[in-house]
């Protein structure tokens, strides 16, 4: 393992352990630092502490139209900061995709704003769902009344 993969190893740990808390940020934000970000269409911080130091940690989903196959191509990035100045990016480049790509579902789900929609959900087997503070959703039938 090299040093690339031992940082996301312990980025990507981290966040799953819950001790890197995640927050989804406007996907205009960092423009200055991050390379093409008009293609970035979902962005999120963290700060990690390594001994003294502190760092920022911005992960960021992008696509690209490919004209040759007609489709937008997905690209994650990690880029790690240190007082507002950028140390290392790592991409599918040098981490496999399907790695960079099992971070974002867990960031899509361990997120500031993913917690605050999916926290105190209880989903039951009958076609309801009761959040937190008592809301009760309910599904609609599957003919629906005129």
């Amino acid at each position: 393992m090299n040093k690339y993969e031992f940082l996301f190893k312990e980025i990507f740990d981290a966040t799953k352990d819950g001790k890197l808390k995640w927050k989804q940020t406007d996907k205009r934000a960092n423009a200055d630092i991050i390379f093409s970000p008009n293609t970035v269409f979902r962005q999120f911080s963290s700060k990690l502490i390594k001994g003294d130091d502190e760092f920022t940690l911005l992960f960021v989903e992008k696509k690209h139209e490919d004209p040759e196959l007609f489709f937008d191509r997905y690209y994650p990035e990690l880029l790690v900061l240190s007082e507002g100045e950028l140390v290392t990016t790592l991409t599918d480049s040098i981490i496999e995709k399907s790695e960079m790509m099992k971070l974002a579902d867990l960031l899509e789900t361990k997120s500031d704003k993913a917690h605050a929609l999916f926290a105190g959900a209880i989903f039951s087997g009958t076609g309801s769902a009761t959040a937190s503070g008592g809301t009760t959703f309910e599904n609609l039938p599957n003919s629906q009344s005129k």
